[in-house]
């Protein structure tokens, strides 16, 4: 996975690099577990439909489905998220607002796109209420001020980042709405919009990104995204 997917948003930025990275491998046959979820949660087969239904036209399509998305988050926990930022202050707000751990959840992810636009739809059904609450928690981010621009180091090498908090209104109970512009080098700008967004028990992300830059249009049709993901997840309930 190229760097232009390294860091985009604060709540479980982890989770784009693991998922990404995995898209292409096979999937798991399901385990019987899987579907024995709470009352009121999605299972494994329902998560993956939600994802399928609103990416499923798009012939690039790669889905992780709930078994390989455990491993992934798993892993994720361990994860600083934070390292290699500065100002210190913007690492420390990172920490604050980021949420590695969502084992407690039935997940699937969609990654679609090529060089020019990458989608990533995420389906969250979460069967833990701790973790509920530190993604609600999360999403009370309000304001980076002081942190619109922060460096981010990787490998060594040293990326400029220019972020703001979009107000844009989501169907939900909760939204974080987040632009990105990463200088890559070269003269070239990578741009990212990510829309976190908890209703109940479901939590949705979607991210965008583009070598183009046109971040207001990304976040329409990223809203939209999330919005139709909620509207397919309740007419599974």
């Amino acid at each position: 996975m190229s760097h232009r997917y390294f860091w985009t948003f604060p709540l479980a930025a982890a989770l784009i690099l693991t998922g990404c990275s995995s898209a292409a491998e096979p999937e798991s046959a399901p385990v019987a577990s899987e579907t024995q979820t709470p009352d009121g949660n999605l299972d494994a087969t329902q998560v993956e439909t939600v994802v399928k239904n609103l990416l499923g036209d798009d012939p690039s399509l790669a889905v992780v489905g709930n078994t390989t998305m455990q491993q992934q988050l798993e892993l994720a926990k361990g994860m600083n998220s934070a390292s290699g930022i500065t100002p210190e202050k913007c690492a420390e707000q990172m920490e604050k607002y980021t949420v590695n751990d969502l084992t407690g959840s039935v997940a699937a992810t969609g990654t679609v796109g090529d060089e020019n636009l990458g989608k990533v739809l995420q389906v969250f059904s979460i069967t833990d209420e701790a973790t509920q609450k530190k993604i609600s928690d999360a999403l009370t981010l309000d304001n980076i001020d002081g942190c619109e621009t922060v460096t981010v180091e990787q490998s060594g090498e040293k990326l400029s980042a220019d972020r703001q908090i979009l107000p844009l209104k989501v169907n939900a109970d909760q939204s974080l709405t987040m632009s990105t512009q990463m200088d890559a080098g070269g003269g070239q700008k990578l741009s990212s919009v990510v829309v976190q967004a908890l209703k109940g028990k479901d939590f949705v992300i979607v991210t965008f990104q583009t070598g183009l830059n046109e971040p207001a249009t990304l976040a329409t049709e990223a809203v939209e995204l999330v919005n139709k993901a909620f509207d397919e997840i309740s007419s599974l309930n």
